[in-house]
Parts: structure tokens; C-alpha cells; sequence
């Protein structure tokens, strides 16, 4: 409900701000925006980061979290297989998807917390001294497959 709100609200101002920008005589700045334009610029900086991340899962593990690394940490069963991280296939869960270093240090991983869940059995998210960590647990009888959204947002 949150989100659909915060969607609205954006698409509201957004279009708010693109009738200002059609003012004659509107003033612009000398890097060529408005005030307006940089009003809507920092709306949109507000806005949490989307993380998406789907799986196989068969078994259990955590996926940590911190400003500088993700990684993998397997526990029981299968690790985690065909798992796309923001869209993209992260093959080597040792190593931190490359998309995590363009914004792990611009966002508050303190106030992270998961929008969307879908999995048969656990997908959790805990809080920790440097990031969080995000448990995956599929105990029945063979694999399923997961998806985990988390609104993490963004440092102020």
C-alpha cells in the first residue's frame, strides 16, 4: 500500500513539475535546470533502491549484505541456483555482483526491509551491525523457485 502511495505521489509531482517547466519565462539556472527540475531530481534520490533478487532454492543459506560486499553463505543441502541479483545472473556467490558496487555505499542498509516475497517456504531479512543478512530456506522435498524484493533506502 506504502508503494502504491509512493508511486502515485511521484507521478504526481513529476507531472507538476514538467507543467512548471512549460512556464514561459521560467527561470533557468546557468547548469541549464530549473529549480523545479532539481526539486523532482531530489524526489527521485529520496526513493528507496528496489532490490530484486530470484532463485532456486533447495536447501538453506544467508545472502550478506554490507556497504562494500555481498556474498553467500551456504548451510544445508543444494546452494542456491540460477539466482539473478537486480536482473542479473550472479554465477559466482562468493563474489559481489558488480551492480552492488555501483550503489552498496549510497544506501542506508540499516533500514532495509522486504516489500515482496515469494517462495513456499523461508525468506527473512535481519538486521546487522554492518548491513543485514537475508536468509533463504527451502525445507520440503526438492527445489523451488524464490523471489525477494527489498526497499533499502537511500543514505541522507
Amino acid at each position: 500500500m506504502k508503494a502504491g502511495i509512493a508511486a502515485a505521489l511521484c507521478l504526481f509531482v513529476g507531472s507538476v513539475l514538467i507543467a512548471r517547466e512549460a512556464v514561459p519565462g521560467r527561470r533557468i539556472t546557468k547548469s541549464g535546470s530549473s529549480s523545479a527540475t532539481a526539486a523532482f531530481d531530489e524526489a527521485m534520490n529520496a526513493q528507496p533502491k528496489l532490490l530484486r533478487i530470484s532463485t532456486r532454492c533447495d536447501g538453506s543459506g544467508r545472502i550478506v549484505f554490507t556497504r562494500d560486499d555481498v556474498h553467500y553463505e551456504h548451510r544445508h543441502w543444494a546452494p542456491l541456483a540460477k539466482v539473478l541479483f537486480d536482473g542479473e545472473p550472479w554465477t559466482n556467490l562468493k563474489k559481489t555482483p558488480v551492480a552492488w558496487t555501483d550503489y552498496g555505499a549510497e544506501l542506508d542498509l540499516t533500514r532495509a526491509r522486504i516489500v515482496s516475497r515469494q517462495g513456499r517456504d523461508v525468506i527473512a531479512l535481519e538486521r546487522t551491525a554492518d548491513g543485514f543478512d537475508l536468509y533463504l530456506s527451502d525445507s520440503p522435498n526438492g527445489g523451488a523457485d524464490y523471489s525477494v524484493t527489498i526497499a533499502i533506502p537511500r543514505r541522507n
